[in-house]
């Protein structure tokens, strides 16, 4: 993705980098003091990686001064980076910004005066989990827009990794990286049941303040959601207007229910005591669970040997539900083992890889992954994103957008209208016999009782 930011200006300019590496300096230097590589894959803002001929001091947010080899540049224009007609708030890198501050144990800069301390309940759970990496705020330039964060080095998609083929080193084939990866998946679903678990014993008032940044602007995600499942199931084989708008139903009540309502009218009330300088009272008394919400394979980078999990792109990090951020994780992995170039290998990696991820995640959070409510919400957020992924994934061919809407559709389905509606075997209506086992693998894993295939 080519950038309308212009990264080589901005740091030329932005009295951040020592006077030797600055362009205002009257140090004479024909050499380049920087390289700017912009970074594809995200869809959200502009980003870039700067690299620096020798390691070099910067002050970060919290105060103390580290060296980089390299740092992250990320630049919030006022719309998706991939659209400009799509217009977003730039209160999403405050989002962001805030979100890893408090996961990697920083002092949390809503005010730059008067810091919130350091909370150490999700620190303690990243710190349990060496393969898990978040990236530190390194400097937060709120002006331009520009968000500097600390580099996790050379990564790539899980996703992408995962599906390479089985001359790629990074196959798994051999017994120590089939290990690695394992330990990998382990890792990061053991990760995510225990940092939903600490968001949900977080201060109630840090809570709400962290949800009225992403308030902001998801509250539109969610309509362009509803209305983009409704058009991609426009004229879906085998679907007629009724069900269409039954399916698009329960997406919709599945981002609008009690608890994101509650979510809303919390932040809503922590924005007004803000400015009104009035402390925050709210009704309710159980804490939400916290998350990245929009958790895709795109956000979650492994390098070659397995050894190095990054979660990035914290941007929507707010009010969420641990169930519909795993469906929506599965959806995309799914489409990747739809796709043409995916090798039988590479699907069959795919789905060990969500299994461990998932059976890790499960040992953490029994009840929570076996109850009907849970389950429903998965299967609507997975059905949802494999229905709206067609559009988001140009090399699946005419074969594979088939094979992600019809199993799209039948995770609407499986869902029922209510949690005592669920129908498991609407998951495997029409499925071939090697995606069923596929599926169901997975799915078992979880705590799903799924038929035998």
């Amino acid at each position: 993705m080519t950038s309308n930011f212009d990264f080589s200006s901005y740091l030329s300019s932005a009295n951040l980098l020592p006077a030797r590496l600055n362009a205002n300096s009257n140090e004479v230097n024909d050499s380049p003091q920087f390289e700017v590589t912009v970074l594809s894959g995200g869809y959200t803002n502009f980003t870039a990686r700067v690299t620096f001929p020798e390691p070099i001091p910067l002050a970060t947010a919290s105060s103390s001064t580290r060296t980089y080899e390299s740092v992250i540049l990320k630049h919030a224009p006022p719309h998706l980076a991939t659209d400009s007609n799509i217009p977003m708030s730039v209160a999403r890198q405050a989002t962001e910004a805030r979100a890893l501050e408090l996961i990697t144990g920083a002092p949390i800069q809503f005010d730059q005066d008067n810091p919130v301390e350091s909370v150490k309940a999700v620190k303690e759970v990243l710190d349990r989990y060496p393969i898990i990496q978040v990236p530190a705020v390194i400097h937060y330039d709120t002006e331009k827009n520009v968000l500097w964060l600390e580099d996790l080095g050379d990564l790539k998609s899980v996703a992408e990794a995962l599906a390479a083929s089985s001359s790629d080193a990074t196959s798994g084939e051999d017994p120590t990286l089939k290990n690695a990866l394992q330990e990998l998946a382990t890792q990061l679903g053991s990760f995510l049941a225990e940092f939903y678990q600490a968001s949900e014993t977080l201060p109630a008032e840090l809570v709400d303040r962290l949800v009225s940044l992403s308030n902001v602007y998801t509250s539109g995600t969610f309509e362009y959601l509803v209305n983009s499942t409704r058009d991609s199931l426009e004229g879906a084989p085998g679907i007629d207007e009724k069900e269409k708008e039954e399916l698009v139903k329960r997406v919709e009540a599945s981002l609008t229910d009690k608890q994101m309502r509650k979510a809303r009218q919390r932040a809503e009330k922590v924005a007004l005591s803000i400015v009104h300088g009035d402390s925050i009272q709210t009704d309710d008394e159980e804490n939400p669970c916290l998350g990245m919400v929009d958790f895709w394979p795109g956000s979650v980078l492994v390098n070659l040997d397995w050894k190095k999990c990054g979660l990035i792109d914290w941007e929507y990090f707010g009010m969420s539900d641990e169930a519909s951020e795993l469906g929506m994780f599965l959806a995309h992995i799914h489409i990747t083992k739809f796709k043409p170039s995916t090798s039988p290998g590479g699907q069959e990696r795919l789905g060990k890889f969500m299994s461990a991820l998932f059976q890790a995640y499960s040992h953490h959070s029994p009840s929570k992954a076996r109850s009907k409510d849970f389950q429903r919400r998965f299967l609507i957020s997975h059905g949802r994103e494999l229905v709206n992924g067609i559009g988001m994934y140009q090399d699946l061919g005419a074969k594979g957008s088939q094979n992600v809407m019809e199993a799209g559709i039948r995770s609407l389905r499986a869902a029922g209208g209510s949690s005592n509606e669920l129908n498991l075997e609407s998951l495997w209506e029409g499925s071939d016999e090697s995606g069923g086992i596929w599926l169901s693998e997975i799915l078992s894993s979880l705590g799903f009782l799924v038929p035998e295939t």
